[in-house]
């Protein structure tokens, strides 16, 4: 284990804070605390669970040996489990009640298994884990590593405390924003549509000039375009503006996409099926979630990273031989993922939700930009 030495730990501490405040992405924050604390403590596993907004936890970030099985895990909270995480007692959490993976039911079984509460802004409480190697440290190792574990669990709930402000500000701008699509760009609109029906009323007429066939697809195709994204630009301004934990599928995406147009700095395409109860009755609420994390990721990927002028969202369901298949397609015209990039955690993340449901994920390079494809099996009806 690394030195833990009193005249050292300090100092450390306190690099290590003042990187918590310099780095400016969250989750680049989160990954950088959970790979320290596998390397202080010397674990095979460091893992943060972090409530999910809906009432349960998900293992959010991950590092270490058996990664892939927990990165994405879910614990519901009526599981033995998730009773500890909402009650703030890590040691009422049980070796194993049917709900966790190996690495982890193991660990409690064999008391490798170090916990620590971690204060997760206005969502509740979430927990920091560490899994010790299985040659069991000395009982004064023990007591350190408690203590470096908690300490890094308190720079953990500075960081999302910082995240919750931040995500306090979006929702004023969220509120400026469906503002101006309101009283601008959806009249500026309809003063270009109505220009657009007088010039075409004027070529129609019986006394006009011949106008080029062309010219008058044009026109009509333009008519509707305008009518479409007026359309459109209503439905945004009205999910920018609610915000119901009973949202069906179809208004918590279209919520997503007018969150993500004040960090994008444009409004996403956002294409789902005409019928909106194809997603909304068909799409079981676990696969719904991750959907909508999986469109949120790929969003702020898009964003921070991407530096793209335009990004289209497609959600669809469709029937594959006899399996009916749910797809999200997220497209974007940036500089694409950048090879010399290995570690993913986003991506990582989008395939542990994928796999849970027979699914996988593709990140597939385009000329510009990038596709995320994600596909999962639906349960038969």
């Amino acid at each position: 284990m690394p030195n833990t030495d009193e005249a050292t730990r300090p100092a450390r501490m306190q690099d290590l804070a003042a990187a918590v405040l310099a780095i400016g992405d969250a989750g680049e924050v989160l990954e950088m605390l959970v790979s320290r604390t596998r390397q202080d403590l010397g674990a095979d596993l460091a893992v943060l669970i972090l409530p999910d907004g809906g009432g349960d936890w998900i293992a959010e970030v991950v590092e270490g040996e058996d990664s892939d099985e927990v990165l994405g895990l879910t614990i519901s909270a009526d599981s033995a489990w998730g009773r500890a995480l909402g009650a703030v007692d890590m040691a009422t959490m049980p070796e194993d009640d049917g709900e966790l993976p190996d690495p982890l039911a193991a660990a409690r079984r064999e008391e490798r298994l170090l916990t620590a509460p971690v204060a997760a802004g206005t969502d509740g409480m979430g927990a920091l884990l560490a899994v010790l190697r299985p040659d069991a440290m000395a009982p004064a190792d023990e007591a350190a590593a408690r203590e470096r574990l908690d300490a890094i669990a308190a720079l953990v709930a500075i960081a999302l405390d910082a995240t919750d402000r931040e995500v306090e500000g979006l929702n004023d701008e969220r509120s400026r924003i469906a503002r101006d699509l309101h009283d601008l760009a959806i009249q500026e609109l309809f003063a270009v549509g109505m220009e657009l029906e007088t010039v075409q009323r004027v070529v129609s007429a019986p006394d006009a000039s011949g106008l080029h066939p062309d010219a008058a697809r044009a026109i009509r195709s333009s008519v509707t375009g305008v009518e479409r994204a007026v359309a459109q630009i209503r439905q945004i301004v009205q999910s920018l503006r609610r915000d119901r934990p009973e949202a069906t599928l179809t208004e918590r995406l279209r919520h997503e996409a007018g969150i993500a147009t004040a960090g994008l700095g444009f409004v996403p395409s956002l294409r789902l099926p005409a019928d909106p109860a194809v997603l909304d009755t068909e799409v079981p609420d676990e696969i719904g979630g991750d959907i909508v994390a999986v469109v949120r990721e790929c969003l702020a990927n898009a964003a921070r990273h991407a530096h793209a002028s335009a990004v289209a969202v497609t959600v669809s369901v469709f029937s594959e031989g006899v399996d009916r298949v749910a797809q999200v397609a997220v497209s974007d015209n940036g500089r694409g993922i950048d090879p010399t990039v290995t570690r993913r955690s986003g991506l990582a993340n989008m395939s542990a939700r994928a796999r849970r449901h027979q699914g996988w994920v593709d990140a597939i390079p385009l000329e510009p930009g990038t596709m995320i494809s994600w596909r999962v099996t639906l349960p038969p009806r």
